[in-house]
């Protein structure tokens, strides 16, 4: 079993998808998108052993996620497609799993 398979997540977001994003953002062609998502699946494991808070993690994940969203403006339309649709997807599933509930 994956690190990714052993993290939990919690059960506001569809569990299947945020594993199946992760997957293909760690495993992405685009070395800027494999490294958030390595540092995303690293900040997890961190925070799981108690080396980050919840709070931490909260702001390094928003800091990638406004990293993206720079990125998939600077890019072209397709690559753009493809930010949004892995790496914005997985952070923004991985925040609202983080976030108290309202």
């Amino acid at each position: 079993m994956s690190t990714i398979d052993r993290l939990s997540i919690s059960s506001t977001v569809n569990t299947a998808e945020w594993i199946q994003l992760m997957k293909a953002v760690v495993n992405d062609d685009d070395s800027g998108i494999r490294n958030a998502g390595t540092l995303t699946l690293r900040a997890l494991e961190e925070q799981a052993r108690g080396w980050l808070t919840q709070d931490d993690l909260i702001l390094l994940l928003e800091g990638q996620r406004d990293i993206a969203r720079i990125r998939a403006n600077n890019e072209r339309i397709a690559m753009q497609t493809h930010l949004q649709s892995t790496l914005l997807r997985l952070l923004d599933m991985t925040l609202l799993a983080l976030l108290p509930r309202i």
